[in-house]
């Protein structure tokens, strides 16, 4: 009987006849699959398989009966249709008219091939039906047949979404067919998904059923793949199966499927949906809340990204440890939607409602994703890393992961903390560090959120509302609470990172570590704070140029006061302030208790008061003795600041004010543009006299104002210019009676106010309006006030100063997140430059041949006495040695004069002319010699 025939029979037996003749005919339309090359036959053969004979097949034996030989062949056969579908459409580009015999002709035979593959995908759907309808299947009783839908749901759905590409002008024509062909794979797809999640798949289910089992998650991640973006129905559906699979059959398949690529596509889908959604929420949002479409298809691409989202919690919580080489993009998918969102710099502007819903429906699981990953060590790298490759609008999330880091490792076992607080680097890793230096240099690199600011959630306390904290604060909190879990043996590590960032050259994280460390000594012990005290102070002690060191300084005066009153007396009778008066520039005795506030002050100007005097009784003052004096008075102001901080100021004694009163006769501001140290010395002697202005004789104090307003004609540098602000501020309770004094008193102070008013200088412009304002509220002369503000424009900013009108101006750059980059990355600039200038110094230096070998060293010098013509050997001298000795101690002399001119006086206009050509003929004279 021929096949023909077969097929022509077969149309009218009944379920008996088919019985009967099973094992007969299914092996001859099994051959038929094969053995025909008419596609459409071939359909028909497996058509009347799953029509007339499957029923007839036992359940367990139908893999072997039917299945293991026909579906490799109908793989076979749909994948011959797909390849002649593609040849006949490479045939219809090239054919001059689609309207000729041979165009109509491949249309056809294109129709002909959907409608095999149609007839495909409906008889395989029958054979899972009818495995679906079993009571207990197995894996294994439907290998094939699993295998076989899968391969053409996936290459069905492939063909649909690139067909209107490929088809070109033929889509028209076939457009309904392909929908159905959708459809149906659709439709196969279903039940396929009923089959597979009736299988059961016990823990000792073989090799071969896992193996299976594999295939399967592995095909719908296809599947997912091919239809993403294509209907995000089937979309969901696809990954809600694969996901239920993945979790029930978790136990039998972590040790055999790769989770990486899954994982992969999962933030490829959590990342393209929030940007979207995004992107959608930054719309219009009147336009939304009209029920435009926009709004319908937010509100479904949220709902898709918050399902991706738990999907992909989901895989890391259930395949925690197996999940291979994924890490880095679940890294970077958690970066990306914090980036996304505000108060993120990068992200767009969205509506308050817009942005918190989507915080609390995505943001809200990466906390619980993080927890899951902190044993891990690919995730442990890529968040404490030292050298991060990450785009600078990640900075930001990351200092917030590392945050949830922190806030998680208290609850977290020993070893975990031990990983990420010390951790042990092997020759075979990556350079790391730990999670507290890894946060302070990623916190260097926020300059632009710590500006701006960027705010933050703060921390919930009883019966307080939530606020909304700067990013500086919110990292201070999370830093002082992982301060107060960290186990003893962690202290260490976390004061040596506080005192690096306290040395540090960057502010931000200079004021964080001082904080943190204050906490720390402020909960911790009497003890702790007294050893870290004098742990610092013999720092600062040790170093050279302490007075430099001001964030130090600045740590050691916020936490003298959180030590204990014993341990304060024993602190200043280890340090007094005439042994270690440098320590006491920056230390106010405010800092101590009260009783020892005398002691101290007394203490400081007994030792700085004769310092100053000796000065003045020098003979020969140059700038080499400047510093001294500097010193003596730094520490008369932090001695006398007293009085600003306290109702009753220190009295001072009358040779205080005598030498404060001659230092006015002496020292200029006219050298301060050319030597930094008569610039400090001007500005600490302007400040003192502030602190003493009430307490000067009239006679001083209009010498002071007069000298004032000559150094303000010289046009001095801004910081003297500052400090004399400061001191306008603290007259306004200076009061003399009615006489000349008083009158000039008045035209000084109103001349100085007009000229600082005026100042081209922002800074010393606003001080001087700070200063007016002060002086303003507290001066008996109100007639004076009008003679400070003869210019209306500065009459204008005075007044709206005064009543805290904000200043407005065209003139004035934005204040926004580009102008503080650049600033930012002018900063950095300016610091790369310093360190490259440093780097090369030291090379010259270390380059530079030494006078002396040191493989050779020289014969020593015999010492020689300069009052004897001869050296102490008895060889003769040089016959002119004593007019040398004459000529080279007469020019000492007069060097020192010089500088002492150059200090005090203004010079002649023709004395820097006079000092270059001395400077040449002395270089000439060492060329020579």
């Amino acid at each position: 009987m021929s096949q023909n025939g077969l097929l022509h029979d077969l149309e009218g037996w009944g379920p008996d006849t088919c019985a009967e003749k099973l094992h007969t005919v299914l092996p001859k339309l099994i051959a038929g699959l094969s053995g025909d090359k008419d596609t459409r036959k071939q359909s028909a053969y497996f058509s009347a398989i799953c029509k007339k004979f499957l029923a007839h097949v036992d359940i367990n034996d139908v893999e072997v009966v039917v299945y293991a030989d026909a579906m490799p062949k109908v793989c076979d056969v749909f994948d011959g249709c797909l390849t002649a579908i593609s040849e006949l459409l490479t045939q219809q580009s090239s054919t001059p008219s689609s309207q000729s015999s041979q165009g109509t002709k491949i249309k056809e035979g294109i129709i002909d091939h959907i409608q095999v593959i149609d007839e495909l995908l409906g008889s395989l759907e029958q054979c899972v039906v009818h495995a679906v309808r079993t009571d207990h299947p197995r894996v294994l009783d439907s290998h094939s047949l699993v295998a076989t839908s899968l391969h053409v749901i996936k290459g069905t759905f492939s063909h649909c979404k690139d067909s209107h590409e490929s088809y070109g002008k033929v889509f028209p024509l076939v457009s309904e067919s392909l929908s159905c062909l959708f459809k149906k794979a659709y439709s196969l797809q279903k039940v396929l998904m009923s089959l597979i999640d009736k299988l059961q798949l016990p823990s000792d289910s073989s090799e071969e059923d896992v193996t299976d089992m594999v295939a399967v998650c592995q095909g719908f991640h296809v599947i997912g793949c091919t239809v993403s973006g294509v209907d995000a129905s089937l979309l969901v559906t696809t990954w809600k199966f694969l996901a239920k699979q993945l979790t029930k059959h978790k136990e039998v398949l972590k040790n055999h499927i790769d989770m990486a690529p899954l994982v992969r596509t999962l933030c490829s889908e959590v990342g393209s949906n929030c940007k979207y959604c995004v992107e959608l929420a930054a719309k219009d949002a009147t336009d939304r809340q009209n029920g435009c479409g926009d709004q319908k298809l937010y509100t479904r691409t949220l709902k898709i990204c918050r399902f991706f989202m738990q999907c992909l919690m989901c895989l890391v919580k259930d395949y925690n440890g197996y999940l291979g080489s994924c890490i880095k993009e679940i890294f970077h998918i958690i970066l990306e939607m914090q980036s996304l969102l505000p108060p993120s710099l990068s992200a767009p502007p969205l509506s308050s409602a817009a942005a918190e819903e989507m915080k609390a429906t995505l943001l809200v699981g990466i906390e619980p994703m993080i927890q899951h990953l902190l044993d891990n060590r690919d995730f442990l790298q890529l968040v404490a890393a030292r050298n991060k490759d990450l785009p600078s609008h990640h900075n930001f999330p990351l200092c917030l992961v590392q945050l949830i880091v922190m806030d998680l490792l208290p609850k977290c076992s020993d070893e975990q903390k031990d990983q990420w607080i010390s951790p042990k680097i092997y020759p075979e890793d990556e350079p790391r560090d730990s999670i507290l230096v890894s946060l302070f240099n990623t916190l260097k690199k926020c300059y632009t959120e710590l500006t701006l600011p960027v705010y933050l959630p703060g921390v919930m306390c009883n019966g307080m509302p939530q606020r909304d904290v700067s990013l500086y604060e919110h990292v201070c909190t999370h830093l002082c609470g992982f301060a107060a879990s960290l186990p003893a043996r962690h202290f260490p590590v976390l004061e040596t990172c506080l005192l690096g960032n306290v040395l540090g050259a960057d502010l931000y994280c200079a004021l964080a570590a001082t904080d943190v460390w204050c906490f720390v000594a402020r909960y911790g012990t009497a003890e702790l704070c007294e050893q870290h005290v004098h742990l610092l102070t013999k720092l600062l002690c040790q170093l050279p140029n302490s007075c430099q060191h001001l964030q130090l300084h600045l740590l050691l005066r916020r936490l003298v006061p959180l030590m204990a009153e014993p341990h304060q007396e024993k602190f200043v009778q280890t340090y007094p302030p005439a042994q270690h008066p440098s320590l006491w520039v920056h230390l106010p005795p405010v800092a101590f208790v009260p009783k020892l506030r005398g002691k101290i002050c007394a203490e400081g100007v007994s030792y700085a008061t004769p310092v100053c005097q000796k000065w003045l009784g020098l003979q020969g003052r140059t700038l080499g003795t400047l510093p001294e004096l500097h010193l003596a008075l730094c520490v008369l102001c932090n001695m006398y600041s007293v009085s600003v901080r306290q109702t009753s100021p220190l009295q001072s004694s009358a040779p205080v004010l005598h030498t404060v009163s001659r230092l006015w006769d002496i020292i200029s501001a006219s050298g301060a543009g050319k030597h930094r140290v008569v610039e400090v010395v001007a500005i600490k002697l302007v400040e003192l006299t502030g602190y003493l202005l009430g307490q000067l004789v009239p006679e001083d104090v209009i010498k002071v104002l007069s000298r004032l307003s000559q150094w303000l004609k010289t046009s001095p540098p801004q910081s003297v210019k500052l400090s004399i602000t400061q001191l306008l501020g603290r007259a306004g309770r200076l009061s003399l009676p009615p006489s000349p004094q008083q009158t000039q008193l008045q035209e000084l102070l109103a001349h100085l106010f007009s000229t600082l008013l005026q100042d081209n200088g922002w800074v010393v412009h606003h001080h001087a309006l700070e200063a007016f304002s002060t002086f303003a509220e507290e001066t008996p002369y109100e007639s004076i006030l009008p003679k400070c503000l003869q210019n209306e424009s500065v009459k204008s900013r005075a007044t709206d100063f005064i009543k805290g009108v904000p200043f407005s101006s065209s003139d004035v750059p934005p204040w926004n997140a580009e102008t503080i980059t650049q600033q930012q990355r002018r900063i950095e600039a300016f610091q790369e430059k310093r360190l490259a200038d440093i780097s090369s110094r030291l090379e010259k230096m270390e380059s530079a041949p030494s006078v002396e070998s040191p493989e050779q060293p020289s014969a020593k010098r015999v010492k020689k006495d300069t009052g004897s013509p001869t050296l102490t050997n008895g060889n003769s001298v040089h016959p002119k040695e004593e007019d040398f000795r004459t000529v080279t101690d007469s020019l000492k002399k007069d060097i020192g004069k010089l500088e002492e001119f150059s200090t005090c006086e203004n010079p002649p206009e023709w004395y820097q002319e006079e000092l270059k050509s001395l400077h040449q003929r002395l270089g000439l004279l060492l060329e020579d010699s």
